[in-house]
């Protein structure tokens, strides 16, 4: 139906790095990458917590990520209008090296689109979604987007490449079976009546240049996202799709960011909140359950919208965001079992008791208790009798088996 064909990624761009390469992972031993990082901090890496946390529930901890420190971190999560409650809050984080490396963790999108009553672009629609319709490929979608929403400091942009990611597509297709029966039999009914529906979710992988700062740097994007379009007469007359999931690993161009262990530690470190999640959920539920009742419903259903999100005490206001995560949970399983296997990671058990990733390319692990983690490979070296470490209270910590 596309000239490129819509794609959509579900596992974190750690995994997808090392699912796309010809031989697969960086071949780097890691006392070689070790060297690597080592080589740019001193050989002592210090990463800290930060907290994202939900302004709209009363600041409620949506996830945990470690961040080297001396790094620069903007962003976080974002309630947006009452129209648009199938992406409630939005969260977009951006982190960024002295150097210019960076990880942005983007926002998850839903779109809608109709071809015979076109809307304004960009704009919410009473379907709790944004107007925008369904581009060729993620890669159109994304130069459309800066050109639509360009950032002053940054000049030259550009696409370098643009890539399938049949692996993950294919785990993808796996795990939305009953969708593709769902649809294949209402086509079987709606056929010979000319018009029918087609719904297909995919990956790719985007690779960006641009300069900023007066730098050259080069942005590695990785995706999913879904469709599901009517047909009519052999022509796509509207439908909605959604990007799912979206992130970028960044750096100066010319540089192997891609195995870059500070970088990999980022995503790798990413700990969901199961008690915000359990409170999305329900949000979720309840939402399918106002939607279901159907088009003739519409303008009741808008008003229950409004009604509770009004209150403040109900489930549509009090829960949201990020229901493409607890709608992905099994993309979320098959990313938490591929993700230490492919990014050599090990896990460690803190002195509370709580378990937390980090590079495997470190002899000796500490922690100050307060989300701080301090990796180095000197024997020698001891972080309780350095000055410039801010603290004296540094336990070592230990691999779980």
């Amino acid at each position: 139906m596309m000239n490129v064909t819509l794609k959509v990624y579900v596992v974190s761009l750690l995994v997808v790095v090392g699912l796309v390469g010809a031989s697969g992972p960086s071949q780097d031993s890691s006392a070689e990458v070790a060297a690597k990082l080592n080589a740019t901090t001193a050989g002592v890496v210090v990463l800290k917590e930060h907290r994202i946390t939900d302004p709209g529930m009363n600041n409620m901890l949506i996830s945990t990520l470690l961040i080297p420190e001396g790094w620069d971190v903007k962003g976080g999560a974002t309630r947006t209008v009452n129209q648009l409650f199938n992406m409630p809050v939005l969260l977009d984080l951006t982190v960024t090296a002295p150097d210019g490396r960076s990880a942005r963790f983007f926002p998850s999108f839903s779109f809608e689109f109709n071809h015979r009553s076109p809307g304004q672009m960009l704009k919410p629609t009473q379907s709790g979604n944004l107007y925008y319709p369904l581009p060729d490929s993620p890669g159109q979608w994304i130069m459309e987007m800066a050109k639509l929403n360009p950032a002053p400091e940054v000049s030259n942009f550009r696409k370098v490449s643009e890539v399938d990611l049949p692996e993950i597509t294919k785990s993808l297709r796996q795990q939305n079976t009953q969708r593709f029966q769902s649809v294949a039999q209402l086509n079987q009914t709606t056929a010979q009546m000319g018009f029918g529906s087609e719904f297909d979710t995919q990956a790719t992988k985007i690779v960006l240049q641009y300069d900023k700062g007066g730098k050259a740097i080069e942005e590695t994007i990785v995706l999913t996202w879904q469709y599901e379009v009517m047909i009519n007469q052999n022509q796509v007359t509207q439908g909605n799709w959604g990007v799912m999931l979206m992130q970028s690993i960044g750096g100066p161009v010319g540089t192997n960011y891609i195995d870059d262990p500070a970088l990999n530690a980022i995503f790798g470190s990413v700990r969901i909140n199961p008690q915000w999640l359990a409170e999305m959920n329900t949000y979720w539920t309840e939402l399918a359950k106002i939607r279901h009742k159907g088009n003739m419903d519409r303008i009741r259903t808008a008003g229950k919208i409004s009604q509770i999100q009004a209150e403040g005490a109900s489930a549509v206001n009090d829960i949201m965001m990020k229901g493409w995560r607890a709608g992905n949970a099994s993309s979320d399983r098959m990313q938490s079992n591929t993700i230490n296997a492919i990014q050599e990671q090990t896990v460690y058990q803190t002195p509370a008791g709580e378990s937390v990733k980090l590079p495997s390319f470190y002899d000796h692990v500490y922690t100050d208790g307060n989300g701080r983690y301090l990796l180095h490979n000197d024997a020698l070296y001891e972080p309780n009798s350095d000055s410039t470490m801010n603290s004296q209270d540094w336990q070592k910590i230990q691999a779980l088996p």
